[in-house]
């Protein structure tokens, strides 16, 4: 047995706040039970337990609330999958506990989409944001965000991530392959093993720069599902240009966890993806982000002047309720959001001179 890593008591209080923020406080726990975790005294211990405890009392309202909106979406005939935190916590993950989720996410087919926004709201949630212009979401929109009364969240997907990705995803075609499994002894819905891995490199490459760790964790866990067909991941990688998605995140769950991954994985480091799914990549995980890399991606990836255009209007003229729920203003500034562009386009100006 290898020796427990031990936390000094003065790194103690910012380790368990990062262990909350990263969702990893039952990992935490777990490996403080087993011996493989060395806390600064009775104190700390206890604290972890009180932090754990919180994350598994916010998980638990929220699968009561996933199962009283599975209710009602079933009751009125249309079809969604659970996606991320409840549907990994239940299954790829060895116990629940190790995966507190702070939201829901519900991956529908978009023609579905205004009929299932409507049943929210009647459910006595309130969107946060409302549409840029009207039918943006339906046309390029990921994702919106319903809010209950009690705070529980619920995002709902027409796709997996936002921009070009996005498009290219065959949201029908996931939906159509979709699992089951149980939750508090109801049998919903989720993405089979090898989508949900292709589903977690996604967030986890394209969701935030630097990469938060628990959604490495889900790529490291999730690729360790002797469910996963690999030869069907690759396949659907090449069809939805997500080569270079998973290489850079299984590289990424290498280097940062330092964990070992099935081979088959080797497969995506083996194939070189094609130059524009890098520089795509590039565009979400460099300082090409703080740029509009994602945005500028998105734009170029649409197809024809019209939806471009139609694009750019929405972004930047956007309605004023949108702007206003943004800003939180009720007499929100057009040119503060052009400045946003305007920098990108300073910015990029720059480093060109800087590279003659």
């Amino acid at each position: 047995m290898h020796e427990p890593v031990s936390v000094a008591e003065a790194a103690w209080s910012p380790l368990l706040s990062s262990l909350t923020l990263e969702r990893l406080t039952g990992l935490a726990l777990a490996a403080f039970e087993a011996g493989w975790l060395s806390l600064p005294g009775g104190q700390a211990e206890q604290e972890l337990r009180e932090a754990q405890l919180n994350a598994m009392l916010w998980s638990l309202m929220l699968e009561r609330r996933l199962l009283a909106v599975v209710d009602v979406l079933e009751e009125a005939g249309v079809e969604a999958v659970v996606l991320k935190g409840a549907a990994l916590a239940h299954t790829v993950y060895p116990d629940s506990s190790w995966r507190p989720f702070g939201d829901l996410d519900l991956l529908v087919r978009t023609s579905d989409w205004d009929r299932i926004t409507r049943l929210l709201v009647e459910l006595g949630m309130r969107r946060r944001l409302p549409e840029p212009r009207p039918g943006f979401d339906k046309r390029f929109g990921k994702a919106a965000v319903f809010i209950g009364g009690d705070g529980a969240e619920v995002d709902l997907h027409r796709t997996l991530t936002a921009g070009p990705f996005g498009f290219w995803i065959d949201t029908d075609e996931l939906i159509d392959r979709a699992v089951p499994f149980e939750v508090g002894g109801r049998r919903l819905r989720r993405l089979d093993d090898t989508a949900l891995l292709l589903h977690a490199s996604i967030h986890a490459s394209l969701g935030w720069r630097p990469p938060l760790l628990w959604t490495l964790r889900d790529v490291a866990q999730t690729a360790r599902s002797d469910q996963v067909v690999w030869d069907d991941l690759l396949r659907l990688a090449k069809r939805w240009r997500m080569q270079a998605v998973l290489a850079h995140s299984l590289r990424t769950v290498r280097a940062t966890l330092g964990v070992e991954l099935p081979l088959n994985s080797g497969m995506f480091e083996a194939v070189r993806p094609p130059r524009r799914e890098r520089r795509l990549v590039e565009a979400y995980t460099t300082d090409r982000r703080s740029r509009g890399g994602a945005v500028l991606a998105t734009i170029r990836a649409l197809p024809g002047l019209r939806s471009r255009a139609a694009f750019l209007w929405a972004m930047m003229f956007p309605s004023r309720e949108f702007m206003a729920a943004r800003t939180g203003s009720s007499r929100p500034s057009y040119v503060r959001r052009w400045l946003v562009p305007t920098t990108w386009v300073i910015r990029r100006g720059h480093r060109k001179v800087g590279r003659r």
